[in-house]
Parts: structure tokens; sequence; C-alpha cells
């Protein structure tokens, strides 16, 4: 998972101005940051973009017909805009079956977690994430509108937005020559689930589900977690875990330490060990993909569901 942060500071203006706010965003060693000054209604509304949740219109099983009779990849585009899966969307350079898999995924993870969708602004490849990033960075409006944020940046905030998150993006394509998916958390701004073109066509997409399964054999990845629909599940995992602050929790870093490495490794996966965020999202994607999730995928998520229902309580 790549990470950016903010800080909020309250300030009082007795000026005509009125109350001020600002914003200043980090990325996540806090070595780069931006500072945006915001009216009141602008802060008001970038916290109610912070707690939106996904409007249930239907049975979920009408949203996945569409899906399935979807027959290019604007119709899909017209599916995640009509039922507000996402903010912004570009599928035109991926596999229409690897997007129809990866939609389906993302319906059945809101469903269960409504409140997700406030993290999920943007869905496609980082190729068209940067188009519109850098449309943003050269003060395009249309951008804004994309991102359902022309109400909340001025022109001039969206150009120093635009700079922090291209440079974000550029840094993390640079470090991650090779994924599936991948998970950006951005200021719940620009939160986005990003796939690799690449290994949604053809015989890629057939070697990676291949590698896959041999990753869930050895046990690199947790049990029935041996498709691409499992790593998009991992990634969602992330966001979730994000909103709710989870892996930093008391409670969890307790549970966590709890557990040696050797539990780790035979009860989820060697790639949990890596850190308390992927030990979360490895859980996760266990919990949601085997029929039967094992003892730390059901505990763990036990304790992200209370965390979720704690947060979305707290949020209204």
């Amino acid at each position: 998972m790549n990470k950016l942060t903010f800080d909020i500071t309250y300030s009082s203006d007795s000026s005509s101005k009125g109350e001020r706010y600002s914003l200043t965003l980090k990325d996540v060693d806090g070595r780069d940051s931006v500072v945006l000054e915001l009216n009141k209604e602008q802060f008001s509304l970038i916290e109610s973009r912070r707690m939106r949740s996904f409007y249930v219109r239907c049975k979920k099983e009408r949203i996945l017909q569409d899906i399935d009779d979807a027959a290019n990849y604007m119709e899909l585009e017209a599916i995640a805009r009509k039922y507000y899966l996402c903010d912004a969307c570009a599928f035109n350079d991926i596999n229409l079956y690897g997007v129809k898999r990866m939609l389906k995924v993302i319906v059945d993870v809101l469903y269960k977690y409504p409140k997700l969708r406030s993290r999920l602004c943007f869905i496609g490849t980082h190729h068209e994430m940067e188009k519109l990033i850098v449309q943003m960075e050269q003060g395009n409006v249309d951008a804004l509108n994309k991102f359902n944020l022309q109400y909340i940046c001025t022109k001039e905030n969206a150009e120093k937005l635009g700079g922090m998150v291209h440079k974000m993006l550029t840094d993390v394509i640079a470090n991650h020559k090779q994924y599936i998916a991948m998970a950006i958390c951005a200021f719940g701004l620009f939160d986005a689930v990003l796939l690799d073109k690449n290994d949604y066509n053809g015989y890629a997409y057939l070697k990676c589900i291949s590698q896959l399964r041999q990753s869930e054999a050895i046990g690199f990845h947790p049990k029935e977690c041996y498709t691409p629909e499992s790593v998009v599940y991992h990634e969602l995992g992330h966001l979730l875990d994000e909103m709710c602050n989870f892996s930093e929790m008391k409670s969890f870093k307790e549970y966590h330490e709890s557990k040696s490495a050797k539990e780790i490794k035979k009860g989820l996966s060697t790639y949990a060990l890596e850190s308390r965020r992927e030990f979360v999202a490895e859980a996760f994607a266990e919990f949601m993909c085997n029929p039967a999730p094992r003892k730390i995928a059901n505990e763990t998520c036990e304790m992200l569901n209370l965390a979720y229902l704690s947060s979305t309580m707290c949020n209204g």
C-alpha cells in the first residue's frame, strides 16, 4: 500500500474572510508537504467527502448482471458511475474480462462495507490516473469535476495537489515495476485501486493466475487466494484498514504481537510477515476468498469489523 497523510489545523480569522482552515498534506515519510488554505464551507465538504457511503439502490445481483452484460469498457465505466462505485474511472486500456472480475470484487466489498466508498476515488490503471492528475497540475478544471472536487479545491489548490500526487504516483510506479493491483491512500481525496493493464491481457493473464496458484500452494499468500480477484480484495483490505486506522489500534497491535512468525507463516501467509498492514490485508483477502477462513483471518476480521462499525458510528 502507498500512502499520503494530512493534518488539519483550525484557526479563527476575525477579518471579512471569516473562519479559515489550514490543511497540511504530507507524503508518508513527511519529507514533502503542501499547505492548502480552506474556508469553512470547503472544510465541511472535505469532512463530508471522507464520510461518504455507498448507497444501496438495488440487489447486488442486479449490478453483477449489468457488469456481465456490458459489451465494452465504456459500458463498464457507465455502470461504475451509475451505481456510484467510484468518483473517476478509466478502463479503456484493460482487458474487458479482467475489468469485469475486478468490478465484481468491488461491488461485493461495498455491499459489506458501504463506508469504504469514501476511499474509492479512482479505479483504473496508473496511466489513466496520471493523466487526470497531470491535468489538475496544469489547472484543468475538468479533472477536478471528475474527482468531484470542484467545490472543494480552487484552481491554485488543484495545481498544488496535482503536483504532490503526481510525484507520489511517479515514485510508486518506479518502485513497482510489476503489480496486479495496488492501493493508493491519498487524503480521502485521491484514494485509488490501480490495476496493471499488462496483467489482464491474454497470455499474461494466464501466467499471472499460474504464478498466484504457485504462491498460494507454498504459503506465500493465504489459502484460496490464488486469483487476481484475491489481490484486489487484498488491496481493498488496505483501504479499509486505513479508513478505520485499524492496524494502529492498541488492541490489534497486541493481538499481532502475540503471534510468532511461525504462527503467522503457517496460519496466514509468509507475506503477512512484512508488516502489520500486510498482515491485515492478507487476513482480509483470506476472509473474503476462503469459504472456510482459518483462525487468524477470522479473528483479525472480527476485530476489523468491530473497528469498522465503531468508525461508522462515530462518523454518522
